[in-house]
């Protein structure tokens, strides 16, 4: 976990109650001594921090902190800003209803946010379409040039940039079928659980069949378009005798817990590209080392805080991946 001790500044009302009780204490004293003391506390409260304000919105939450708060707070602190005295954390999610994202961003903007920090595909999606000046970092996503933030690392929006993996860190997915041929011996079926509405849902899907396919799996995708329909979606999979099941998108993801309960119920395990989910009941996950990517996130946002202009900082590619298995330690992946 990336935890660092709080801040050692008090917050503006705390300073301000601390001179009113520092000045009835000396209420027996001389004027001048009062008034002096009186003075210097309330230079104190004026000197109090007014920390800026992180707006962290997500599409859904399938990610755990250490990819998104702490290890931003991690970079924003190599940067030698302080939570507390220098910047605070809003959070706001869709859970999954990506529907809600413009309103999220709305709420941002119309809070005076400093930086918005935009998790997930979709999520910089709707932050290209809805904010023009305010400065956006992205992270945890895939393509941020389908989004409409750039063309290229160095050409982009000149008030967005951030860290991206393609394709969630293995565009052909063959790793993946490798793992769960591994996995689960002799799997001859794999059902696959997307989010139609998803660009990059569909677009893994279609990558993970091709991959399925070349490794002689048979192939079964199901759409999930509400984070209500998982139970129903997974049966329908288990109906079609799969080996194994893989997720893919912000819905499919939003409905993990109804997802696991009925492949647990039959014996087939689930994977996923988020290892926090593994910690859930998913049998394995390969993914990007995007606690590595929050940090370098989490000084793209404190060059923001600190008044640079994002318009030079490049996006950053993401290239290490990692594997985690139920019961056992997460691998970093060997280079390919």
């Amino acid at each position: 976990m990336f935890e660092r001790s709080g801040s050692r500044f008090l917050p503006a009302r705390a300073l301000a109650a601390s001179a009113l009780i520092l000045v009835t204490g000396l209420a027996g004293c001389g004027k001048g001594e009062a008034g002096k003391a009186a003075a210097d506390s309330a230079a104190m409260a004026a000197a109090a921090p007014n920390p800026k304000t992180v707006a962290i919105i997500r599409a859904a939450d399938w990610m755990g902190s250490e990819w998104s708060e702490d290890a931003l707070k991690v970079g924003l602190q190599e940067a030698g800003l302080e939570p507390g005295r220098d910047f605070v954390f809003t959070i706001s999610s869709a859970q999954g209803d990506l529907a809600t994202l413009p309103s999220l961003i709305d709420a941002a903007l119309d809070a005076k946010a400093d930086v918005i920090v935009a998790l997930q595909d979709e999520t910089l999606k709707a932050a290209v379409e809805r904010v023009k000046n305010t400065p956006v970092v992205f992270n945890v996503l895939s393509d941020p040039f389908a989004a409409g933030a750039g063309t290229s690392d160095s050409s982009h929006l000149p008030n967005i940039t951030g860290v991206y993996s393609p394709g969630l860190g293995d565009p052909e997915q063959e790793r993946r079928v490798a793992l769960i041929q591994k996995l689960v011996p002799g799997v001859k079926r794999l059902g696959i659980l997307f989010s139609p509405l998803e660009p990059l849902a569909v677009s893994m899907k279609d990558k993970m069949t091709a991959s399925a396919k070349k490794a002689g799996l048979v192939v079964v995708a199901v759409p999930i378009s509400s984070p209500t329909e998982g139970a129903e979606a997974t049966t329908a999979l288990i109906g079609k005798k799969v080996g194994a099941i893989e997720i893919y998108g912000n819905a499919a993801h939003a409905a993990f817990e109804s997802v696991i309960k009925v492949a647990k119920e039959n014996k087939v395990p689930v994977f996923s590209p988020s290892p926090f989910e593994v910690v859930k009941g998913a049998t394995a996950a390969f993914f990007p080392d995007f606690q590595e990517g929050g940090v370098v996130a989490g000084g793209m946002v404190a060059k923001a805080l600190k008044g640079e202009s994002l318009a030079s900082v490049p996006f950053f590619r993401l290239e290490t991946t990692k594997t985690s298995i139920a019961g056992e330690t997460p691998a970093a992946a060997p280079a390919q």
